[in-house]
């Protein structure tokens, strides 16, 4: 979605708990580590296995593969595509090692409702709607200077995980996941666990808390809104 002069545009919201959401507006960011999400097995709407991975290879394009296991009497394994059960995946401890903070990312109109009761949603009965989204994120960039915190903020990018092979990392997902329209802020803390990220108050530029379920009674995003507000797409 972009405004009339060709410039980008993109609504976010951050769902959750109530008490955790009005938190948030003080400007109390909680990041979970990036490997609490790929251990999250029983959450279906947040455990994700290829959390993390740094790429995937599918079995059909496996090429010549073998492991030299350094005894003798074993010598070279040969590594056959058949023979796998599954993709393989390679993970770095430093793609792993970061903080994460998730939000709910709007690019287009909705002509339906905006959070499907087909899907499951992130656990929480509330959302704040970001009224200002560049000013939050100049927020963000700001706050991780002072505290001298490596940062980058990007659009999950969804993959197809029964066919694709390539490049993972910190800013793609299996496609199971994407009607959550994610925009994810990764920073390097250097801890183990979660990290509380104090940006400074942002209650100016969010909305009240809303109930969840209210959602769609509050929030308007059709086209005729994007139009009446000069954005295009």
């Amino acid at each position: 979605m972009s405004d009339v002069g060709g410039q980008p545009w993109m609504v976010l919201m951050k769902l959750g708990r109530k008490d955790h959401m009005e938190q948030f507006r003080t400007g109390l960011l909680y990041m979970n580590a990036l490997s609490y999400f790929h251990n999250l097995e029983a959450d279906s709407a947040r455990g994700d296995r290829y959390e993390g991975i740094d790429s995937i290879l599918q079995p059909r394009d496996l090429g010549e593969a073998y492991i030299e296991s350094g005894i003798p009497t074993i010598g070279r394994i040969d590594i056959r595509r058949e023979d796998l059960a599954g993709p393989i995946t390679v993970a770095m401890n430093r793609t792993v090692r970061c903080n994460l903070f998730c939000l709910y990312a709007l690019t287009k109109p909705v002509q339906d409702v905006l959070f499907s009761t087909e899907h499951d949603w992130f656990s929480g009965d509330s959302l704040v709607l970001i009224r200002n989204t560049q000013e939050f994120l100049n927020r963000i960039r700001t706050a991780a200077l002072k505290q001298k915190l490596p940062l980058n903020g990007a659009l999950v990018e969804y993959f197809d995980e029964t066919g694709y092979s390539g490049k993972v990392g910190r800013f793609k997902k299996s496609s199971r996941f994407s009607y959550q329209n994610e925009y994810r802020i990764a920073i390097e803390t250097g801890i183990e666990g979660p990290f509380r990220f104090q940006i400074g108050d942002i209650r100016d530029i969010t909305s009240e808390v809303i109930p969840f379920d209210r959602a769609d009674e509050c929030l308007k995003f059709t086209e005729a809104d994007a139009r009446e507000a000069g954005l295009a797409w």
